[in-house]
């Protein structure tokens, strides 16, 4: 799919995005210099629904962060948990650490019109494909693709807004962008659900690509992960572990499996590796620029960035993840290859790379990985009942001695303490890839764990402020001003305590 984009233009809910499109590469999506033109003039045969689809490809570097896109997942999945924090304030990235942002906050305002304009992008596909003259397996593909994309594009907008506008069919008016208002969170986890069912029923799907022109595109193991993991947020226990368990059973060891090597993982030269489900992929050295920023953005040096560009600190461990992967002992290899420290301050090494130039780097952004299935199981199984303890712990325990650590015996454990050995597991074996604030969200331990967090380390905005601490309104975060003032209070109520 080595592909062009060439033009591109639509409109999103309540703005009106003008779609010219960034590009990504990495093998499989490249991209010229995007003159606009309006898309009915423009996706009629299957080349240029080619690259329709390529350009919804490419909309995922700006949602997962790109130096011209937004920041990325990270500010809601890591600054705002025990995980991390925001050495330097980034441009409201500061904001989420102490759980200060405002509706006018830029960092919430980019995720929100790059997800749309995701999705946007997604149903000008779906919209227009039918039509098409092409090969009937190959359009079946590409529909599954973009579903899969726009369905993953509304699980990041409903776990980080709730309710938001359901949007399905391409918007060609300005006029039809104010048609849409906030929908029930239920609704767009039934409008995914159906996507990803839609997309994973579809034989011309393939489980695996063999050719590294296609290393990158939605297969049916990142489909059947992905609607698993949307099962569990919505403690849907039992439809999770069958989904999950049918993964494990068709796929375990022969798609997929776990890396002997913790630290292999996160190579750029290794990407797209057995244990990578699905990533957003991103190439360096391009122009306009393909390459990633976490590099940089997470780095607290420049030489800790690779020698090039600037150290951010946008992204740096707290001292409570350092100090719980320390914990575990010397026989954890998942700490060796977790962070770097410069004092007391540490940078991941997880996404270390030397860029072509600043914020522009080759690491992919790793949405879903193997290890990440294993614990969805266990804690799916666990959840399901208590009876399943001493099944669910082997799935952990598969991913603990990869670690280097001893298995759990099940003998010394029962429901409850094996959800927070799962928590524990999850939180030290994806450590700083996106899932430890929507962790805590779905098990119903942010509150908790954040304002024990802060107690416990006297965190305060200031030196004669409280310690901070959160409640039930921070577990979603403000609609933008700009959207409720564009789209008005009525179609946008704000989300209660902003």
């Amino acid at each position: 799919m080595k592909t062009t984009i060439l033009k591109y233009t639509s409109i999103t809910v309540g703005i009106v995005a003008m779609m010219t499109i960034s590009s990504c590469k990495k093998d499989f999506i490249n991209l010229s210099d995007p003159t606009r033109i309006i898309t009915s003039e423009y996706y009629k045969d299957s080349a240029s629904m080619a690259t329709a689809v390529t350009a919804a490809y490419a909309s995922l570097q700006d949602m997962y962060g790109k130096a011209s896109g937004s920041r990325g997942i990270f500010p809601y999945a890591e600054v705002t948990s025990d995980n991390s924090m925001a050495v330097v304030e980034g441009t409201g990235i500061g904001e989420f650490e102490y759980f200060t942002f405002t509706p006018s906050n830029p960092v919430l305002q980019s995720s929100w019109t790059t997800m749309y304009r995701s999705i946007a992008r997604c149903n000008v596909v779906l919209g227009r494909i039918d039509k098409v003259q092409m090969s009937a397996g190959v359009k079946s593909r590409w529909q599954s693709e973009v579903k899969f994309i726009r369905a993953l594009s509304y699980f990041n907008l409903v776990r980080i807004w709730g309710d938001v506008p359901l949007v399905t069919t391409e918007i060609e008016t300005v006029a039809d962008a104010y048609q849409y208002g906030r929908k029930p969170a239920a609704d767009i986890y039934a409008q995914i659900e159906k996507d990803l069912t839609e997309a994973e029923a579809d034989a011309n799907l393939p489980a695996k690509y063999t050719s590294n022109n296609d290393l990158g595109r939605v297969t049916k193991t990142a489909v059947k992960g992905l609607l698993a993991k949307v099962y569990l947020t919505q403690n849907k226990y039992s439809d999770a572990a069958t989904k999950l368990n049918d993964f494990i059973t068709s796929y375990d060891g022969t798609v997929h499996s776990l890396l002997p090597n913790y630290s292999d993982i996160f190579l750029t030269t290794n990407e797209m590796n057995a244990e990578i489900v699905f990533a957003v992929r991103y190439t360096k050295g391009n122009s306009p620029s393909t390459g990633s920023p976490f590099t940089n953005y997470f780095a607290y040096s420049t030489s800790n960035a690779g020698g090039v560009g600037t150290g951010y600190l946008y992204n740096t461990l707290r001292k409570d993840l350092v100090d719980t992967l320390l914990a575990n002992g010397a026989n954890d290899k998942r700490t060796a290859a977790s962070y770097t420290t410069s004092g007391t301050t540490y940078g991941t090494k997880k996404y270390a790379d030397v860029p072509a130039a600043d914020q522009d780097a080759d690491n992919d952004w790793i949405v879903l990985r193997y290890a990440d299935v294993l614990l969805m199981y266990a804690e799916a199984l666990n959840e399901q009942s208590s009876s399943n303890v001493s099944t669910a712990v082997t799935y952990l325990n598969r991913v603990r001695t990869r670690a280097g650590l001893t298995a759990l015996s099940a003998a010394s454990l029962d429901q409850s303490s094996l959800r927070l050995a799962i928590e524990r597991e999850r939180r030290l074996e994806l450590n700083m890839e996106g899932h430890r604030w929507f962790d805590l969200i779905r098990t119903g331990r942010a509150i908790a764990v954040m304002n024990n967090h802060f107690t416990k380390y006297n965190i305060k905005l200031n030196a004669t402020s409280p310690v901070v601490q959160i409640d039930a309104h921070h577990l979603l975060f403000p609609i933008p001003l700009n959207e409720i003032n564009t789209a008005g209070s009525a179609l946008l109520p704000q989300n209660p305590g902003y």
